[in-house]
């Protein structure tokens, strides 16, 4: 389990004053998968909403008591004293009193299954609920924890452009005293090293919002992050992955799980228009006078009792009528979550393609203009480039490593985000440690806990003459997508960062 010990707590102001990206990492640096398998241990709020799973499995223990009987007891003393005037005593009573009662549903017109039906569409609706908290969750521990290691590159890259840039002054300031230069020189040289410091300022702030991200996600600081590991369980086809979304997405799944539940509710609706049926047993023991302690009577009853319901001043035909629009409203809203879906798993493609497509000539740009900048300053040595052509070759390529870092960032990124819009994102997915929450095991144990003695003959005449739950009716929407092409193949490991001061030098060393 993932885990800050109190001498890594302490050692983080160190560790945070060394963590440009070219220098060795500590012996033990915390990656992907431990921090996912921490953080699917403890988040609270993940473990809050696998608490209300678990509360929610309780419906269906509650619905299901509508098959048992239902028994009662009552006790009660009576203390009778009547004082009299006129010297006449006190007279004084004591009974007691006690009663048993027991009822027992035969049939219950298919209110009781429809209402089990409707608790059991419910949890499975629950389920798809938690299993998107926890798409959420992984996606933005992913996300934070890559945008700390982004941030952390980004401010060694400002680091070195500004400790280039102090360089780059020293020597224009001395260009200058020798009447080399103008002072127009010297002013564009510390009009860059003030942009560069400004850049590194908002950087280190940045790192602080990330960190404090991340913090907010897993509960602990981050110290040292190894670099993600691979990831390619994507689809070969944009049509593959729509499909895989109808399978696999828990917003659609949900949607359809709560439909079921208000169709059930409606059978529900229409159930308490049909006739009930019970058995009744009553045992009392009672004075046979009031305030009589002798003779009590042993009162024994039994009877079936069939309800009719006649007129309910048009109580049941309007809650038919409530029912029906409650599963319009579910029905209507898979469609519109389908096409919710169908916008996110589109978007999160074109974006990872887009991005894929980026990388290959970012890193080209990098390349050709670490070549520029070396040569530019080898030129200014003879003369033949000015201070601003120095100044803009490295200001194109510090801006070209960090649009590469920030690429590579969301290339990751955006992969975790499709894999989750489409609802096949795992934590076992990133990480080997990581356990698996059964969240149908609560309900399995406490199903069965109050099983009523008489279930199964009620459930079978509840089953057969309940009002038909009835079928999901097709979609009110085409079923267009949008097309795409297939994604460029997935990026190797992330391109190394040559720091500046290395290109300058012409002796290469990477971050």
């Amino acid at each position: 389990m993932f885990k800050l010990s109190p001498w890594r707590r302490a050692g983080w102001v160190s560790s945070f004053a060394l963590s440009m990206a070219w220098l060795p990492q500590s012996a033990h640096a915390e990656t992907l998968s431990e921090i996912i398998a921490y953080v699917v241990e403890t988040n609270p709020g993940l473990q809050a909403q696998r608490a209300a799973l678990r509360a929610l499995d309780e419906s269906y223990v509650q619905a299901r008591s509508g098959y048992g009987p239902n028994v009662s007891a009552s006790f009660g003393n009576t203390n009778y004293e009547d004082k009299r005037g006129g010297g006449g005593g006190t007279a004084k009573a004591k009974t007691q009193s006690e009663a048993l009662s027991i009822i027992q549903p035969l049939y219950t017109g298919g209110r009781v299954k429809s209402r089990l039906n409707a608790a059991e569409a419910q949890i499975l609706a629950g389920r798809e609920t938690l299993r998107r908290y926890e798409l959420d969750l992984l996606y933005r521990t992913v996300s934070a924890y890559v945008s700390v290691r982004r941030d952390e590159m980004l401010l060694s890259i400002n680091r070195d452009t500004v400790a280039m840039l102090q360089k780059e002054l020293e020597d224009t300031l001395a260009r200058d005293a020798a009447r080399q230069i103008t002072l127009t020189d010297v002013a564009q040289a510390r009009a860059r090293l003030a942009q560069a410091k400004t850049q590194l300022v908002n950087s280190k702030a940045q790192l602080g919002v990330s960190r404090a991200q991340f913090l907010g996600l897993v509960g602990q600081n981050p110290v040292s992050l190894a670099p993600p590991p691979a990831l390619d369980d994507l689809p070969a086809t944009v049509d593959q992955a729509f499909d895989a979304a109808e399978a696999n997405n828990p917003q659609i799944l949900g949607a359809k799980y709560s439909e079921l539940s208000s169709r059930a509710r409606l059978a529900e609706a229409r159930a308490n228009g049909l006739p009930s049926v019970s058995a009744r047993y009553d045992v009392q023991h009672t004075p046979f006078l009031p305030y009589a302690r002798k003779p009590y009577d042993n009162i024994q009853s039994a009877s079936v009792t069939v309800s009719v319901p006649i007129y309910s001043g048009g109580q049941v035909a309007s809650g038919i009528r409530q029912a029906t629009e409650e599963n319009n409203r579910d029905r209507l809203t898979i469609d519109d979550t389908r096409l919710q879906v169908i916008q996110a798993v589109s978007s999160s493609w074109q974006q990872l393609a887009g991005v894929r497509e980026q990388l290959g000539t970012i890193a080209e740009e990098m390349k050709a203009d670490e070549t520029a900048y070396y040569g530019v300053r080898q030129e200014q040595k003879f003369a033949l480039r000015s201070t601003i052509e120095v100044l803009n070759a490295e200001l194109e390529l510090t801006n070209a490593q960090q649009n590469l870092v920030r690429a590579q960032a969301s290339e990751y990124v955006n992969r975790v985000q499709l894999l989750a819009s489409i609802g096949i994102l795992t934590s076992t997915m990133l990480s080997a440690e990581a356990q698996n929450y059964d969240s149908a095991a609560n309900f399995r144990r406490v199903r069965d806990k109050s099983v009523p003695p008489f279930e199964l003959p009620v459930r079978i005449l509840d089953t057969l003459a309940a009002p038909p739950l009835g079928k999901a009716r097709p979609a009110t929407i085409g079923d267009d997508r949008p097309s795409a092409e297939p994604l460029p193949p997935t990026p190797g490991p992330d391109i190394p960062i040559v720091s500046i001061l290395s290109t300058a030098s012409g002796k290469p060393r990477t971050h």
